[in-house]
Order: structure tokens, then C-alpha cells, then sequence
């Protein structure tokens, strides 16, 4: 894989970071947004947690897949996709509780976290190789094309 490719992949998977991190630790309720509010039963913040957390599991597949030079990541990127994920939901919780007097740690925000990671990953377990390999597929240029 190109190493401009390699660099994109870190890069956004640094910026996705530090965007959960943003919205994990932003005080919402100066912005008058409340995700208190529930639909279907099940509270807004959740649906929030979920969509925060869905895009993890891809760029974090990506990452470990192919944009890093241990054999050992590459092989078991899935497995290191769902632990790494649920240690950063996990993490964002407990860092919530410890340090922001305007947010707090829940249970339930983790479990929505990882519903998501795991759905996520699923996908990618089964279908993010040969996704992947038809997209290399579709810009990978033989010489013989070329001509």
C-alpha cells in the first residue's frame, strides 16, 4: 500500500479520536441541545453514543489492516479493533467520571459504545477483506493497462 495511503489512514484515524474525545467531554448543555429527551424508549444520548462510536471499528480495521508494519496487527486487526475499541469507550466513561465535574460516567452510555463497536466490527469481519480487495482491485494498475 502507498505510503501516502498509510499516512491518510493514521491521520484520520488520529482525527477521529480526538473528535469522540471532543464530543465525549464538551458540556452539551450551554449549546441547548438535550439528549435527554427520549424516542422509542431509549434515550437521544444513546443514539448519540452509538453514532459517535459506529465509525471506531472501520478506520480502527483500516489502521491496524494497513497502515501499520506489525505482522502481528495485521493478522488479528479484528480482535484488536473490538479490545482497543471497548478500552476507549470504557475509557471515555471513566475519564468523564474522574475529571469532568459537567459530565459523568454511565453504564449505559458504555453499553450503547459497545453495541456499536461490535456491530461495527461484525461488519468488518465479514466483509472488510474483500471489500477492501475489490476496491484495490478497481485502482491497482497492471502495465499492461496502461499501454
Amino acid at each position: 500500500m502507498l505510503k501516502t495511503v498509510k499516512t491518510l489512514i493514521n491521520v484520520l484515524f488520529v482525527l477521529y479520536l480526538a473528535m469522540v474525545l471532543f464530543f465525549c467531554f464538551y458540556k452539551f448543555s450551554s449549546t441547548g441541545i438535550d439528549l435527554g429527551n427520549y424516542f422509542l424508549g431509549i434515550r437521544l444520548d444513546r443514539y448519540a453514543h452509538f453514532i459517535m462510536f459506529f465509525p471506531y471499528p472501520f478506520i480502527s480495521w483500516l489502521t491496524f489492516r494497513h497502515a501499520v508494519s506489525s505482522a502481528f496487527m495485521r493478522k488479528h486487526a479484528v480482535v484488536l479493533t473490538v479490545i482497543t475499541g471497548l478500552v476507549f469507550a470504557g475509557a471515555t466513561e471513566i475519564l468523564q467520571d474522574l475529571f469532568f465535574k459537567s459530565r459523568q460516567g454511565d453504564v449505559l452510555d458504555f453499553l450503547a459504545d459497545s453495541i456499536s463497536i461490535v456491530t461495527g466490527t461484525a461488519i468488518i469481519a465479514l466483509s472488510g477483506t474483500p471489500i477492501v480487495k475489490f476496491i484495490d482491485s478497481k485502482f491497482s494498475r497492471t502495465d499492461n493497462e496502461i499501454l
